[in-house]
Parts: C-alpha cells; sequence; structure tokens
C-alpha cells in the first residue's frame, strides 16, 4: 500500500486520480503536522511524495512508479 502525502494541490489531485484510476491501494494522508517533518527529513521539497514499502520517494519518483506500475 501506498502512502499518499498530499497538500491538495494540482500535482496532487492529478496523481491522486491516477492512482484511483490504475485501482492502487493508498491511504491518503493530508495533515501538515504529520508530513511536513518526513519531508524534511527526507528533504522533499514539494507535494505529493509517498511512502512505498517504507521507500519516501518525491514526486517524480512517484509519478513514474504509478505509470510503470513498479519501480
Amino acid at each position: 500500500m501506498i502512502k499518499f502525502y498530499s497538500s491538495h494541490c494540482s500535482k496532487c489531485k492529478m496523481l491522486e486520480e491516477e492512482i484511483k484510476k490504475r485501482n492502487i491501494d493508498f491511504e491518503l494522508i493530508d495533515d501538515e503536522d504529520t508530513y511536513l517533518p518526513i519531508a524534511r527529513e527526507h528533504s522533499i521539497m514539494s507535494m505529493p511524495f509517498a511512502d512505498i514499502d517504507g521507500k519516501i520517494v518525491n514526486t517524480v519518483a512517484l509519478q513514474k512508479y504509478i505509470i510503470k506500475g513498479g519501480f
């Protein structure tokens, strides 16, 4: 399952729709108090990002994962 960290920006909405369209199991996390410390710890500078099987990935890696169906 993907933990999908979202601020509900346009990129977040687009990728969330792609995840839904591809029937990928995910948990939406949109609480700033939850995702900001994780973003800082992993030097994530843009939204959305995700935790995929314990690996924190940025927007670009997340998009590739969704489109390709894996890494």
